[in-house]
């Protein structure tokens, strides 16, 4: 059974993610936290995706025991139907860690695709760390490097057991944000990777991403077509697409897709699949966009077809990958204990290297 990556440990022992509990309050009446800005992220290792596979791993591992708390994602948008998501919404995401609890936080992530046409991020987002003592904030934290990189950190952690043995070739549909820590998560699961394609409608954006790549890890990554489909051994799609932009045709005998947003799969490409592994198969259905969430609405793929989580796998009580020649199908679309995991490696960090901004809640609370 493929292992979590170098320097994982238990939930609370795993080096640079939960180690021991969050501080206790100070017994005095003044409140204060610390501001993390993009800087600070950065600084404090939030681009480090061995920590956040490891963070990901320890807190899966705990929520398969039943040691983690999440309520299903909520989602504000404009009206009822996911066409509107084209616009805009605001996913807020909680979850807390440990029996005891030793994390709390929630992150509050809005996507406005509209925004790439004036040069600004579709997705950005607050993350929130609270005490468990008495739940007073103990960081405030820019969300949006750190929701990428758990995405990417799920990746690679489900390619570490699904994907067919040697792999080669990889192609990511898609060129935004998700796209570079797509790559990161391919190549740090994945060594003996010697390609990786960014597939995009836009020349131009796949250009910038693989430059963004290049330019902050050794990794393999270059602008591709649609005909480096059918030779991957990997195919990722990290798009706001919510029309199919990947077919069965497209995909060779015994390769892994993942998917990790919406209706980005024909019906076809999961109906041939062997092996359908989720993050977790209720959060998926509860947001009802991808694929498989939407073929199960309409009656055409039934609970007994999904073959294993995320957790399952690894805690190997699910095998993975058992023949070279499966196709396997693997798609997860977030949950908040991840965030909350990596938000909480990320804050320790921080407080171990001095960075950030201590700001105040109040000096003494006008009520008590």
């Amino acid at each position: 059974m493929p292992l979590p990556p170098k320097g994982s440990g238990g939930f609370m022992s795993a080096p640079g993610s939960m180690v021991g509990p969050a501080p206790a309050p100070v017994a005095e009446a003044r409140a204060e936290w610390l501001y993390l800005d993009q800087e600070a992220m950065c600084a404090a290792g939030v681009l480090d995706m061995r920590q956040a596979m490891s963070a990901v791993a320890a807190v899966m591992v705990e929520w398969e025991k039943g040691r983690v708390r999440q309520p299903h994602k909520l989602v504000l948008r404009a009206a009822d139907s996911s066409a509107c998501e084209r616009q805009w919404r605001i996913n807020g995401l909680c979850a807390a860690l440990g029996d005891p609890v030793r994390w709390l936080g929630m992150k509050w992530m809005a996507s406005f695709p509209p925004n790439r046409r004036h040069g600004l991020p579709r997705a950005s987002g607050l993350m929130i760390l609270n005490s468990p003592e008495s739940g007073l904030p103990l960081a405030v934290m820019d969300a949006t490097l750190l929701s990428a990189m758990r995405t990417g950190a799920v990746t690679g952690l489900g390619v570490q057991y699904l994907a067919p043995p040697e792999v080669r070739r990889a192609a990511i549909i898609g060129a935004g944000v998700q796209a570079r820590t797509q790559a990161l998560g391919l190549a740090t699961a994945c060594p003996m990777l010697e390609d990786i394609a960014i597939v995009a409608r836009r020349p131009e954006a796949a250009s910038a991403c693989v430059a963004d790549c290049r330019r902050i890890w050794p990794i393999p990554v270059r602008v591709g077509g649609r005909a480096d489909l059918a030779v991957a051994d990997i195919l990722v799609t990290a798009t706001t697409a919510d029309t199919p932009v990947l077919f069965a045709e497209d995909v060779r005998p015994g390769a892994l897709t993942v998917q990790i947003a919406g209706h980005e799969c024909s019906y076809e490409l999961i109906a041939a699949c062997d092996k359908i592994v989720c993050d977790d198969w209720d959060t998926v259905k509860h947001r009802g966009l991808s694929t498989p969430a939407r073929m199960h609405a309409a009656g055409l793929l039934s609970d007994d077809r999904i073959h294993a989580s995320l957790a399952q796998l690894l805690t190997g009580t699910r095998p993975g990958r058992e023949r070279a020649g499966e196709r396997i199908h693997f798609c997860h679309i977030g949950m908040g204990l991840d965030d909350v995991a990596l938000a909480a490696a990320v804050y320790q960090n921080a407080l171990r290297r001095g960075l950030g901004q201590a700001l105040e809640l109040w000096r003494a609370p006008l009520w008590a």
